[in-house]
């Protein structure tokens, strides 16, 4: 479901604009009354909160990667333009394609995802209406983490490339080599200078692979994982959120209040006055 980012509000209306419109019925007034009311509880009723469990997967999978790291995610079932998946962003120094990024954007396929310092992002995938395979390429430095999901993911960093699906894992990558830990799954890895050379890491496993090496896989202790993955606590990501129990309530407080404002205008009951009592004329004529 995609979030509202913002609500437009147009610049008010001349006076010759609106004299066409006939406000003096109490219906137009009523309707007009109304929705300025309702625009009111829509934006009272729009509040930013945290993602909550960032370990829960999207249908595509989700990445999220430290600061001071730059990669291009492509989507191979979707066309260049298309809307691929939802960034959060986390920090000042999120970058899409060079524009700044403060909250949350939809990214299109191929976009260059560039972190700063103190800044993180985690981007949810789209699943490409039942033919998922991400690719994440270019990942040169810093660390990455993810849930491929259902999909099938593609990862090619300075040293190494990594096919893998069904699967939770994290990746370093340094001058000196690419070091994957898979935390649940498997993963198939490779040199990338020569993919001959290629090697199954299971879950509970780290391998390390340099530009003409492969060392491991050799198991990791649970600590071991924690301490690598501990960077993602620097982070929060959130999202905006309507919630449509305050539209509802709002909107009939708001019918109320419209209801109240036309009875005060009517002369309260709105009963029509009554007649002069014929026989009390009479009686002051004598």
């Amino acid at each position: 479901m995609k979030m509202i980012n913002s609500i437009f509000i147009s610049p008010p209306t001349s006076r010759k604009s609106l004299s066409h419109l006939d406000l003096s019925t109490p219906s137009a007034n009523r309707r007009y009354i109304f929705l300025i009311l309702l625009l009111a509880v829509l934006l009272s009723a729009c509040s930013t909160v945290p993602v909550e469990n960032r370990n829960v997967s999207s249908a595509g999978g989700f990445w999220e990667q430290d600061e001071n790291t730059d990669p291009r995610f492509h989507h191979r079932a979707m066309e260049a333009d298309q809307e691929i998946g939802l960034l959060y962003a986390s920090g000042n120094e999120v970058l899409v394609n060079g524009a700044r990024v403060e909250s949350t954007l939809d990214i299109k396929n191929n976009a260059f995802v560039s972190t700063g310092p103190k800044s993180s992002v985690r981007i949810e995938f789209m699943d490409g209406e039942g033919i998922c395979a991400i690719q994440i390429e270019e990942f040169s430095v810093g660390n990455g983490y993810g849930d491929t999901a259902n999909c099938e993911y593609s990862i090619i960093t300075t040293h190494a490339s990594a096919r893998t699906r069904d699967t939770i894992y994290h990746i370093n990558v340094s001058d000196q080599g690419t070091e994957i830990t898979v935390l649940r799954g498997l993963l198939q890895s490779s040199l990338l200078a020569d993919p001959t050379q290629s090697v199954i890491v299971n879950s509970g496993e780290e391998i390390i692979l340099t530009a003409d090496s492969i060392i491991g896989p050799r198991p990791v202790s649970f600590e071991e994982i924690e301490r690598r993955i501990r960077w993602r606590d620097n982070y929060d990501f959130y999202k905006s959120e309507v919630s449509w129990v305050k539209v509802l309530v709002g909107a009939g407080v708001a019918a109320g209040i419209v209801a109240a404002i036309l009875r005060g205008k009517s002369g309260g009951s709105g009963s029509p006055p009554r007649s002069p009592d014929p026989g009390s004329s009479n009686n002051s004529a004598y």
